[in-house]
């Protein structure tokens, strides 16, 4: 792998552990965004189900297993 490229993978990485700890840290502010993005940018009423909360924090894990796989696989290369 190229330089580029690891520089590349390790920002991805990063701004994957990042996403994921907001998503575990502030699932209800970032609904609250989304809602508000709804109504500015779409037009359109954004209502956020009771298992939301729930479903954006499991997002939240998504994104952090995938950056620790992604770091674990460039290591093993």
């Amino acid at each position: 792998m190229n330089l580029t490229a690891g520089r590349l993978r390790r920002g991805a990485e990063l701004g994957a552990a990042l996403a994921g700890l907001v998503h575990l840290a502030a699932p209800g502010r970032l609904l609250a965004t989304a809602r508000w993005g709804y109504d500015t940018v779409l037009a359109v009423e954004f209502r956020p189900r009771d298992p939301a909360v729930r479903r954006v924090r499991l997002l939240g894990l998504c994104f952090l297993f995938a950056a620790v796989l992604s770091a674990r696989l460039r290591r093993a290369d």
